[in-house]
């Protein structure tokens, strides 16, 4: 079995090169310039996030043909930001910083016939989340571009999907969620190391994506991780758990198994993009990573006297857990992804749907841990007893459905989100079925010099929301500013997933300069 897992990819891989021999084998034509590709990938940042209304700036066309021996054309471009968000501390009663950073970027292109090539990088100084503050490399990637044909090596963000602000067919880009405040779905995007070849004809275009090195989600520290809790982002970890003989303390410790980097660990993918009258649709599959680890879980129990001040009486002093001892090591592991998507034009109207199927992931079981594990602590010995912790798998349908319309100086994008365990049996924490619905409302005005807007998620199932309201003004071409505020509420029984997040609600101001 362990054979057949391993080199499962290395049948992907001649599968997608005998896919490949037979597109080249088709009667195709040349395909102009930008556009090839036919439609507007759209997917944002994160499995539930705020749809973001700017477009999506990844180039992902063929350039035209030209001599190889053209002169390259360099160009440059760049943005300089800063943000700076308040928001009030209910425990300490007074305004503080919610957001406070400062990021300058470049880009660099260059190209020269069949030839192209560019280079990003930002470096970022993050007050109020100081793991941000440093220089990082976004893109680096070259492509050449063949008659029917092009391929791109390196460091690339790679957008599948018709959805926005939710995750389906998406998940060749990881994301980082160490940062929410007036954090838009493209600024959340990894770019991954990777290899892209694309086949382009009349009606359809083919494309086979591998990557060879791995890039997982960024998350936030633990709250029991040293000095987590000081900063604005953490993931909450429960400090008792309920035995049969009570609540006793949790003691915490983490640690990390190697991350995929051997060659057999290659992510392998592949997509056909079909162009036909009245509607765009593509077929997706992925088998790689899942881009967010899995903690499994191990320790033990201490046990101790019921009551210490009368050791000799044993009908009247068991042995009971004292404390519970748990490590949380984190893991990647293997998914897999069938996926479809979408886009149908009615007149000033585009319907959008995507559906994917995600196979075993792992999911937060409703009973931590196993019967016996539960047996062995009944059980009358001073001993520590070690623990074995329950870690269902399940198999995920996702599904959207969304509208666009853009009229004048109008825009409006409505969504519904459905995340659906297929073989659930009650031994999960989360809820059979989660929905979501999402609305997208802006209007310029002044010349398209003044945008407002506003964009909201509300969680079906219990009644969070995440809501983001701003107004902008270009006072020239290259200088913005843009007045907002993010709004997250608890909903009822602060079960939903955005209640952990309701903390962290800001108003800011932000001001952008781009050349």
């Amino acid at each position: 079995m362990k054979t057949i897992q391993k080199y499962g990819q290395l049948f992907l891989s001649r599968a997608i090169i005998c896919l490949l021999f037979f597109v080249l084998t088709l009667p195709c034509s040349a395909q102009d310039a930008a556009g090839v590709d036919g439609k507007v990938e759209t997917a944002q940042a994160a499995d539930v996030e705020l749809p973001a209304a700017d477009d999506d700036d990844e180039e992902d066309s063929s350039f035209d043909l030209e001599d190889d021996t053209a002169k390259p054309v360099f160009t440059v471009s760049g943005k300089i930001e800063t943000l700076h968000g308040l928001r009030w501390n209910d425990a300490k009663k007074n305004l503080e910083y919610g957001a406070s950073r400062s990021i300058a970027r470049i880009n660099g292109e260059v190209s020269a016939g069949s030839s192209y090539a560019v280079m990003s990088a930002a470096a970022e100084y993050n007050y109020r989340n100081p793991a941000r503050t440093g220089f990082r490399l976004n893109e680096a990637y070259y492509r050449y571009s063949g008659e029917i044909w092009d391929i791109s090596v390196g460091r690339q963000v790679i957008v599948w999907g018709q959805a926005d602000g939710f995750k389906l067919t998406d998940v060749l880009s990881a994301r980082d969620s160490s940062e929410f405040i007036a954090f838009s779905g493209d600024e959340a995007r990894l770019p991954s190391d990777s290899i892209r070849l694309r086949f382009f004809h009349d009606l359809f275009t083919f494309e086979a994506v591998a990557v060879p090195f791995f890039t997982p989600n960024k998350l936030p520290r633990f709250g029991f991780e040293e000095g987590a809790k000081d900063g604005l982002y953490y993931i909450d970890t429960p400090d008792t758990f309920s035995t049969p003989f009570g609540t006793v303390p949790v003691h915490y410790t983490k640690t990390e198994s190697a991350k995929p980097k051997m060659f057999t660990d290659t992510e392998a993918a592949a997509r056909f993009s079909f162009f036909l009258p009245g509607i765009d649709f593509s077929v997706s599959g992925f088998y790689g990573w899942d881009k967010t680890p899995r903690y499994a879980k191990s320790g033990y129990a201490k046990k101790g006297l019921f009551n210490p001040a009368a050791p000799h009486n044993i009908l009247l002093n068991p042995y009971i857990p004292k404390e519970l001892h748990t490590n949380l090591n984190e893991e990647y592991y293997r998914i897999g992804m069938a996926g479809i998507d979408a886009a149908i034009p009615v007149g000033d109207v585009t319907i959008r749907l995507e559906t994917a199927w995600v196979g075993k992931r792992y999911f937060e079981p409703k009973n931590l841990l196993t019967d016996k594990s539960i047996d062995d602590l009944k059980r009358q010995t001073p001993d520590d007893v070690p623990l074995e912790f329950n870690s269902p798998q399940k198999h995920q349908l996702l599904m959207l459905a969304g509208i666009d319309w853009i009229k004048s100086s109008w825009t409006l994008s409505a969504q519904y989100f459905e995340d659906l365990i297929l073989n659930h049996k009650n031994d999960i924490e989360r809820p059979m079925h989660k929905g979501f619905v999402s609305l997208n409302v802006s209007k310029t005005f002044l010349r398209e010099t003044l945008k407002l807007s506003a964009s909201g998620v509300i969680d079906v199932n219990y009644g969070s929301t995440f809501s983001t309201y701003s107004v902008s003004y270009a006072i020239t071409d290259n200088i913005n500013f843009a007045l907002g505020g993010d709004v997250y509420t608890k909903g009822y029984d602060g079960k939903g997933d955005f209640a952990a997040l309701h903390k962290i609600s800001a108003v800011w101001l932000k001001g952008t300069f781009t050349w």
